[in-house]
């Protein structure tokens, strides 16, 4: 084999391993977004590799993105746990999605496809027809119109800090008593006619009102339980 082969051949390598790793990654944020894994549960190398027929390098590797993302932390004699989720880090979180979201929507008004935003406005009534919508399905149509706004605005370093702080919403949701979290269909409805007006500022705002309106309805629920 050459030298040049051997760089080929170790760059083909490390695309696979940064490939399966990423894959492995987003298995676990499937797991934490549906409530599967709580806080303060212990997660085992050895058991997630089996469960998710991976070996444990990936594994490894991926719970060490989480934890930089402060998802899951490393304790002495128990592995990597499950991180707590205050409320206090659910505000500071919004308040910062609302920053970033409401910049992304600005950007992104009239840029969407009118054939798109029908797609996302049928998926939206869809998920108002049904009477009991799980956390995931929430997730799905939510993903669908946040991601294609923030992709919309044109900046990949934006879209991606969005999509990182959109994710550990919905983990926050799924610690919190998933079962009494309400989808805003109309609210959301508002914000794609919005979006499809072209004006910038009007874009803005509905983003900001529907993040503040989340932030509100989240922050009650918390109180409501609390009492």
């Amino acid at each position: 084999m050459t030298e040049s082969d051997h760089d080929q051949f170790a760059e083909a390598l490390s695309a696979e391993r940064a490939n399966l790793t990423e894959q492995v990654y987003e298995q676990l944020i499937d797991i934490l977004i549906r409530g599967e894994l709580r806080p303060g549960d212990v997660i085992v190398e050895r058991r997630m590799a089996d469960r998710l027929n991976a070996s444990r390098t990936p594994i490894r590797e991926a719970l060490g993105r989480l934890e930089a993302e402060g998802l899951v932390y490393k304790q002495p004699g128990r592995g990597v746990t499950v991180s707590p989720f205050s409320t206090e880090a659910f505000v500071e979180l919004l308040h910062v999605r609302q920053l970033l979201e409401s910049e992304a929507a600005r950007l992104a008004a009239g840029r969407i496809p009118a054939e798109r935003l029908e797609q996302i406005r049928a998926a939206l009534q869809e998920l108002g027809n049904k009477t009991a919508p799980s956390l995931s399905e929430i997730w799905e149509v939510d993903d669908m119109l946040h991601g294609e706004i923030a992709d919309a605005a044109g900046n990949a370093l934006l879209a991606g800090m969005i999509r990182d702080l959109r994710r550990r919403t919905h983990v926050f949701n799924a610690y919190r008593n998933p079962s009494k979290y309400k989808f805003g269909v109309e609210e959301n409805a508002a914000l794609l006619d919005a979006m499809s007006s072209g004006d910038q500022e009007m874009a803005r705002k509905a983003m900001a009102h529907h993040i503040e309106s989340v932030k509100l309805a989240i922050i009650d629920r918390l109180a409501s339980s609390a009492r």
